[in-house]
């Protein structure tokens, strides 16, 4: 039988996100089941005010559900057991996820994608399965942060949904609300006791970090210099359990810092830093030393990863002749040769060749001879990332003595506050740019496809705009805002979610494209694009 796509536009539009997701209407799996935190804040604040709910609707045939920001099912009840058990052999159950492109249109699913309360009727759901069912659900969000923390949804058998479900439960979500404040205060009371029990006995570096929550010694301000105490929080991404574990801070040209990490019991996401003592890097690239030790060097790295910039900098007091590739594309070959052989005979001035991978077969060969030979300047060059040099390039390049892989600034996210200052200080502006903990976690979770390219013009763009005080995630461009979603991903998941934008992005938004290069099935890329909220 045809399905007819519903007139309500909230509807259409949940129907079409599920098609896109690869979902059916005829299905009806195994639910995904996953474990539930019962010592959550959220929880812990939800459970008492769903319970008095409850007592008040007990013996009416409707269910209390509430679900988690990534619509999972934590907290069930019912006041009917012959609707409970119908729910349940359709895979609403504790622990199911029920986001839209597991269960399609639903007010749990639903309500997590529009940020808003919304009705489903009967019809309107979109697995028919669910389609003798009509349910209303609310988010539930953090009165400070405005972040969406979970949904409350009432369901009940039939066709409409029950004018009253709305007003029911907006009270219900009030006080909920209210009960994660009075919980977020006695977070921040943890936060406090942990803090001053770490600095009662002990001059090390501590620090303490969870939610907008900073707190940090003068020893470890001292040790950290000019970067933010904030960024210690980007360590904690795969720190699980309340076990210790050791991450390195690496503080770029100053060196590292070796953290021991510990979770703190009682918090949502709170932990404890001991600082070691600063690491000094072995080599500051703009003495120009390694060029005393290397004759030839390669920089690779992605595009805005700084390599023209290293480049110069490696070559120091020293100066340097630049000789671009991309001159050999516009211009005559032959020209470009005898520049470049000009240049390097005889000389001990180093000598840059930008974006060598750019270079036509025959010029590589010149590049290649140059590298072999006895009597030639110093050789910079700069590529892309040496995993995807073509052959003729990559020949040329393996001659070079050292090789310097930039890292991406993605995962140079702890870095962030210090390039952003360092940055800043090149303008010339005077103002010192300070982000909250809530904005770096914002910018953390990002793909930086530009790397360092991409946060100058961040920069540019926030020292543009009026600045009254610390730059905030609501401060921030709009595109750097995550979703409630998105903010709350785990560190495999953001990496995730960057490589599906970066995707997304050099395919200019053709998703078939995006999917072939990420080796799965359009399917696929639709269901984990919904998965993890990125936006197509």
């Amino acid at each position: 039988m045809a399905t007819t796509l519903p007139q309500r536009p909230v509807i259409a539009h949940s129907w079409r996100r599920a098609q896109l997701s690869g979902l059916r209407p005829a299905a009806n799996g195994s639910p995904r089941i996953r474990d539930v935190d019962s010592s959550s804040r959220f929880l812990v604040a939800a459970t008492p005010v769903i319970d008095e709910l409850a007592s008040r609707l007990n013996g009416y045939p409707v269910c209390l559900m509430v679900a988690d920001r990534d619509g999972n099912v934590v907290h069930q009840w019912s006041g009917d057991d012959r609707l409970r058990g119908g729910l349940e052999s359709h895979g609403v159950v504790f622990g199911a996820g029920l986001t839209e492109h597991l269960a399609g249109t639903n007010a749990v699913g639903t309500a997590l994608e529009v940020g808003h309360a919304v009705a489903i009727n009967g019809a309107e759901h979109f697995l028919h399965s669910l389609r003798s069912y009509s349910c209303f659900g609310h988010p539930i969000r953090h009165p400070l942060t405005r972040r969406i923390e979970g949904i409350l949804d009432i369901t009940a058998a039939g066709p409409e949904s029950n004018p009253m479900f709305g007003p029911l439960l907006a009270g219900a979500v009030r006080d909920i609300e209210a009960r994660i404040i009075e919980g977020a205060r006695e977070e921040d009371r943890r936060l406090f006791i942990a803090f001053q029990n770490a600095t009662r006995l002990r001059s090390t570096p501590v620090a303490v970090l969870g939610g907008d929550t900073v707190l940090a010694n003068r020893a470890c301000l001292d040790r950290l210099g000019s970067v933010d105490p904030a960024i210690l929080s980007t360590l904690t991404a795969e720190v699980l359990g309340p076990q210790q574990v050791v991450r390195n801070l690496d503080l770029g040209e100053r060196g590292r810092i070796r953290v021991l990490i510990e979770r703190l019991e009682g918090t949502s996401g709170g932990a404890l830093f001991y600082l070691g003592d600063l690491e000094r890097a072995s080599l500051d690239a703009s003495t120009g030393e390694a060029l005393r030790l290397s004759r030839s060097v390669v920089i690779a790295g992605e595009p805005g990863t700084g390599r023209t910039t290293q480049a110069r900098r490696l070559a120091g007091n020293a100066g340097a002749v630049t000789v671009d590739a991309v001159d050999a594309l516009t211009g005559s070959e032959r020209a470009w040769a005898a520049r470049f052989q000009e240049v390097t005979a005889g000389t001990s001035t180093p000598v840059i060749v930008d974006d060598v991978h750019l270079l036509p077969e025959r010029l590589c060969e010149v590049v290649r001879r140059a590298l072999v030979s006895r009597t030639c300047a110093p050789l910079i060059l700069t590529s892309c990332p040496t995993a995807e040099l073509a052959p003729p390039a990559a020949r040329a390049v393996a001659l070079c003595e050292e090789q310097i892989e930039l890292t991406p600034l993605r995962e140079r996210v702890h870095e962030l506050p210090s390039l952003i200052e360092s940055i800043a200080a090149e303008r010339r502006t005077g103002v010192r740019l300070r982000f909250t903990p809530r904005a770096l976690t914002e910018l953390a979770a990002q793909p930086w496809s530009g790397n360092l390219s991409e946060l100058a013009r961040l920069v540019d763009d926030v020292l543009r705009a009026p600045i009254a005080g610390d730059v905030d995630a609501p401060s921030l461009p709009a595109r750097y805002r995550s979703s409630a979603r998105a903010a709350g991903l785990g560190g495999r998941e953001r990496a995730e979610r960057a490589a599906l934008i970066t995707a997304l992005q050099a395919s200019h938004g053709n998703k078939m494209i995006a999917a072939r290069q990420l080796g799965i099935s359009r399917t696929t890329l639709y269901r984990r694009m919904q998965a993890l909220d990125v936006q197509g």
